[in-house]
């Protein structure tokens, strides 16, 4: 059986062959089907002999490698050279990816009691999709205020999440909506925040989109103060938030998504302490919120 989802303005066709608590963050992005989906996923399961169609080799990083197959699509495959030359895990698109096939080895090869491949490769294939619509996924904990969205980014246990629950606790009409990976889509030039289903270890998310008013970066301090970033460190910034893919057309729409962010939207740094006087160091610069 089909099922279709619908995140950040894409519609998604797939097969069920998730963990019932995948299934449930996937739950209310749940569409109606319909004959013309954005993406179709195909799933091939317990593969013991995986093999790709010809292609030529992009790039090797982290035991992924990157392809461009003969007819202009892309293949991405993954090895485990200490073990064996064997593929484990293969997905093949168009170059649009509006097609994507996935073969996974079985599960008990690679020692896995719960296998949640089928959940995270279709976030991985659509982070990759999403930079041809404008599209980006974000590392950060991101909050609706009065319907204009915010994201907090920071590395990970510097206290954006406890940042973002200050919000939540303290200014009225305030509402998550993704705690790890939102994501962002530029729509006739203007920036708009949407939930997603892949939101960290917390699992904290809405199926909402708002207008994104702005990314204000954390650095720990003992005062409290928002600053306007200079451009070029926002750029720095927000690469270093961004998954950073290695085939080359998805690369440059990646940066070309990042400058118009930039050029688009006001990117703060908040030197805070973890306290309600971060909040109000922020609402001061934002006070259209």
């Amino acid at each position: 059986m089909s099922l279709f989802y619908k995140i950040a303005g894409l519609t998604i066709q797939t097969e069920d062959h998730f963990l019932e608590a995948d299934r449930k963050h996937l739950a209310c992005y749940q569409v109606e089907p319909t004959e013309a989906p954005d993406m179709v996923f195909t799933f091939h399961l317990n593969c013991t002999d995986i093999t790709l169609p010809e292609h030529t080799l992009v790039a090797d990083v982290n035991k992924r490698h990157w392809c461009i197959t003969k007819d202009g699509g892309y293949a991405f495959y993954d090895q485990i050279p200490e073990i064996s030359d064997r593929i484990y895990n293969a997905m093949v698109t168009d170059s649009a990816f509006r097609n994507v096939e996935l073969w996974l080895c079985p599960s008990e090869v690679l020692g896995l009691s719960e296998d949640q491949r089928p959940y995270n490769l279709i976030h991985e294939m659509l982070c990759y999709a999403l930079l041809l619509h404008q599209g980006m996924v974000f590392h950060g904990s991101s909050i609706a205020v009065n319907s204009q969205g915010l994201i907090f980014s920071a590395p990970s246990g510097t206290g954006k999440s406890t940042h973002t629950g200050l919000w939540l606790k303290h200014v009225p009409g305030t509402a998550m909506v993704n705690d790890d990976k939102p994501i962002i889509r530029m729509e006739a030039d203007k920036p708009f925040l949407y939930g997603a289903p892949w939101s960290g270890k917390n699992s904290i998310h809405k199926n909402v989109r708002v207008p994104l008013a702005a990314i204000i970066f954390i650095e720990r301090a003992t005062t409290c103060a928002l600053l306007p970033m200079d451009p070029m460190e926002a750029v720095w910034q927000i690469l270093d938030a961004v998954r950073k893919p290695a085939l080359p057309v998805l690369a440059e729409k990646n940066m070309d998504l990042v400058a118009k962010l930039v050029e688009n939207l006001p990117i703060y740094l908040l030197r805070c302490d973890i306290s309600e006087d971060a909040v109000r160091a922020a609402k001061q610069a934002l006070r259209g919120l």
